[in-house]
This record gives structure tokens, C-alpha cells and sequence, in this order.
């Protein structure tokens, strides 16, 4: 039995709770207590002194395609392993890891092969599907960034394979990744969208308006038949327009939804970012960080969506259009940049970063709050959002100085 006592942190349980200088008290893989001692003995467990440092639930990155060269699409144990590995510095617990456009037969490939990770991790842990951990955030499941999206709107995505919703193909799909396919992006332009919306349903898979050419009047309904919310908000949709309504008019005037934003100030500038939080509110953004191969590496070239893509002073762009091809941030960076420009406080961005995302998810009785009877999964930063402990499953896999003796 494992137990832990993190003594004087700021503890920012979720979008309302939080105790100045507490204690919160670990066993095994479970949150005990916040700042009310069990009848522990003090030689049976480790004792961390976190004064001056705030913890946080373990974030939570549903949109992030890659990290440290490798990329999702490969199908690979090891860019798994790598990403999971690598979004621990930043205090991510827990990931959905993003697909750009394939092939119909290859994105069948890469889900059975992503759905059989997920699966044999969570086997070997004794757990349910879409539990997998290597040694760093969980896995827990996939995001097929389309294919049944607008080609007016494909951003990057491969136009070959871009296509009209064919639900033959959807449940194919689902199948293929055994349980372990949570989020679609698609486009409620197509007529047939509805049903498409049905099948997401059938199978738990939540859907997520995109890389959409679709009017507000179809937005709206898509949300009407279920639709969940936005992928990158404001990237790769139809505009708010005085006389043209588009997707972003819809999550503009109708409160149903989240909204992922990607707060890099690269995607969404400052100003737009600080009038989101204003319109939207934090009960519906999701921070989100949209992140290629390029993160984590030193400036270079990388292959992302079947395109060279340039990584330069914090931007990833096409080296032959210079359009922007995802990001390069951490989630504490993306808490970085929200405090900076909208002066959100701690609450607020425990309830963008881990809250939103696990109620996206249905996970929320189990992640995204520090509360009792919840998973171990913690970040702890200092006021700069740096990274100084991570916790996951109750076990710390990452430590900055002055805390490296405790990593596991």
C-alpha cells in the first residue's frame, strides 16, 4: 500500500472548490481526503511539502495529434508510448489521441491497431477499455478528425479522402477500434448528418462540429440531434457573419456545446480569446492544444497530414503555403496564455482544463477534480504554470527540482 500526504498547496479542486495552504491525502490509485486528515500513522506514508504550489487536477488534451516526432496516425505502441510519456511535463493525465484524414482501409488500420493498445493496457491493469497508460497520461481513446467533413473548410486534412457520411463506413469504424473511438469531427452540411449524429450515439462515440462549411441553421439542428460541441473553435468552420450565419454564429448565440479553443495566441489571438471566455464563459470552453510531431522538438522539418511541415520560434506551419499546421503548445502552456490575457482565475482554468473535458468524456466520477474517490491524477505547478510534480493513478511520473527524489 502506497500513501502520500501533499502538505500546503493551494488545492483547486474544480470549477468551484479550493483551499488555501491544505493537505491532500493519497492511497494507492485514490484521493482520500482534502485537507481532513484520515487515521494514518506517520510512518506509514510519504510526506511532500508543497508550500507556495497549487495543484490541480490532471489535465485533460482531448485534441493532440502527435508529440516528440511521432504521430497517431502511425498505429504505433511507441508514438503512444512517446506522447504519453512527453504531455506528463506539462501536467496532462489523460489524452484522446487525434487522427488526421486517412484512407477508409488505413484509418481502419491505425483505429484496430490504436483500439488494441488501449484495450491490452487496460487489460493488464485490470481495468475497462480506454484506460491505457504508459508510464505517463492515460490513453483513453481515439479522435478521428473527420472524414466526413467540408472540403471548403479542410485546413490540412488530405482532400482525397475527405467525403460525405457514409454509415456503412461509420460503424466499420467504430468496430475496428474496439470500444476505443470517443470523439468525431464531421460536418452537419451533408444532408444525411443526422443520421451520421444516430450512429455516434449507437456506438459512444461523441460528435464534434468541424471542418464545417454548414450554415447556423444546420449547426443548430446537428446540436438538436446531439452534436456535443465544436472541434477548434473558430479553425477550419464557417465565420459569424452580419448576413451570413455560420458555425461559429451558433456557438456565438446557442448555449448547448463545448467549444475546444487552442490558446497558442497563433490559432486565436489574444484579443479573441479574452472576448471567448466573455460570450462562451468557462463552463464551455475546452482547452485544447491541437499539437503536431513538431512538440517538444527543436526547430525542423516533420511530416504532419501528409504535408512538410516547418517547425519555427513556437509556430508550426506548411513549408510550401505557410499555412498553419497545428501547434507546438503544452496545456500548461494554454494556461499560461488564459491567465495572461483574460485573467482567469485558478478555478476557471481547472474547469477549461480538466472539468469540461471529463464531462465531454463521461468521466467525470472518476477524473477532472480533486475530490474523494476519484483517480490519484494531480498536476502541481507553481505561478507560472511550470510543471513541478505529476501524478498519475497515484503514482509520480514526472518531478521538476526540488522533487526528483519521489519520481517512481
Amino acid at each position: 500500500m502506497t500513501r502520500f500526504l501533499l502538505r500546503g498547496a493551494d488545492i483547486f479542486c474544480d470549477e468551484r472548490a479550493a483551499y488555501p495552504k491544505a493537505d491532500l491525502y493519497i492511497e494507492d490509485d485514490t484521493i482520500v481526503s482534502v485537507n481532513q486528515a484520515p487515521s494514518w500513522q506517520k510512518a506509514s506514508y510519504t510526506e511532500i511539502d508543497l508550500d507556495g504550489l497549487k495543484i490541480f487536477p490532471g489535465m485533460i488534451d482531448i485534441h493532440i495529434h502527435g508529440a516528440m516526432g511521432r504521430d497517431f496516425t502511425e498505429g504505433s505502441r511507441e508514438a503512444v508510448e512517446t506522447v504519453s510519456r512527453d504531455v506528463i511535463r506539462d501536467g496532462v493525465t489523460a489524452y484522446i489521441a487525434s487522427l488526421t484524414v486517412l484512407s477508409h482501409k488505413r484509418n481502419l488500420e491505425v483505429l484496430q491497431a490504436l483500439g488494441g493498445i488501449a484495450m491490452s493496457r487496460a487489460e493488464r491493469r485490470g481495468a475497462g477499455p480506454q484506460e491505457a497508460r504508459a508510464r505517463g497520461a492515460r490513453f483513453l481513446g481515439i479522435h478521428n478528425e473527420g472524414p466526413f467533413i467540408s472540403k471548403e473548410y479542410k485546413a490540412l486534412m488530405d482532400e482525397r479522402y475527405i467525403r460525405k457520411p457514409d454509415i456503412r463506413e461509420m460503424e466499420e469504424m467504430a468496430r475496428a477500434a474496439g470500444g476505443a473511438l470517443s470523439l468525431m469531427t464531421f460536418s452537419p452540411s451533408h444532408e444525411n448528418s443526422g443520421e451520421l449524429i444516430r450512429a455516434g450515439k449507437k456506438h459512444r462515440v461523441k460528435m464534434m462540429i468541424g471542418h464545417s462549411a454548414a450554415s447556423c441553421a444546420e449547426t443548430l439542428e446537428a446540436l438538436d440531434q446531439g452534436a456535443s460541441g465544436y472541434t477548434h473553435f473558430y479553425n477550419a468552420m464557417s465565420p459569424h457573419h452580419h448576413r451570413n450565419e455560420g458555425v461559429v454564429t451558433a456557438g456565438f448565440t446557442d448555449p448547448r456545446g463545448f467549444a475546444e479553443l487552442i490558446a497558442d495566441t497563433i490559432h486565436v489571438t489574444g484579443r479573441v480569446i479574452k472576448f471567448s471566455l466573455g460570450v462562451l464563459g468557462g463552463k464551455r470552453i475546452i482547452l485544447v492544444t491541437d499539437a503536431m510531431p513538431g512538440k517538444s522538438m527543436s526547430d525542423g522539418l516533420f511530416r504532419f497530414s501528409g504535408l512538410e511541415v516547418v517547425k519555427k520560434d513556437g509556430k508550426a506551419f506548411v513549408k510550401d503555403t505557410g499555412r498553419i499546421a497545428g501547434s507546438v503548445i503544452g496545456m500548461n502552456e494554454a494556461l499560461r496564455n488564459m491567465r495572461a490575457i483574460s485573467a482567469s482565475g485558478d478555478n476557471e482554468l481547472v474547469e477549461m482544463a480538466c472539468v469540461n473535458p471529463a464531462k465531454l468524456l463521461d468521466r467525470f466520477g472518476e477524473i477532472g477534480s480533486v475530490q474523494p474517490g476519484k483517480k490519484a491524477d494531480i498536476a502541481v505547478f507553481n505561478d507560472r504554470y511550470d510543471t513541478m510534480l505529476t501524478m498519475v493513478n497515484g503514482e509520480i511520473l514526472w518531478t521538476s527540482p526540488p522533487f526528483d527524489r519521489y519520481r517512481q
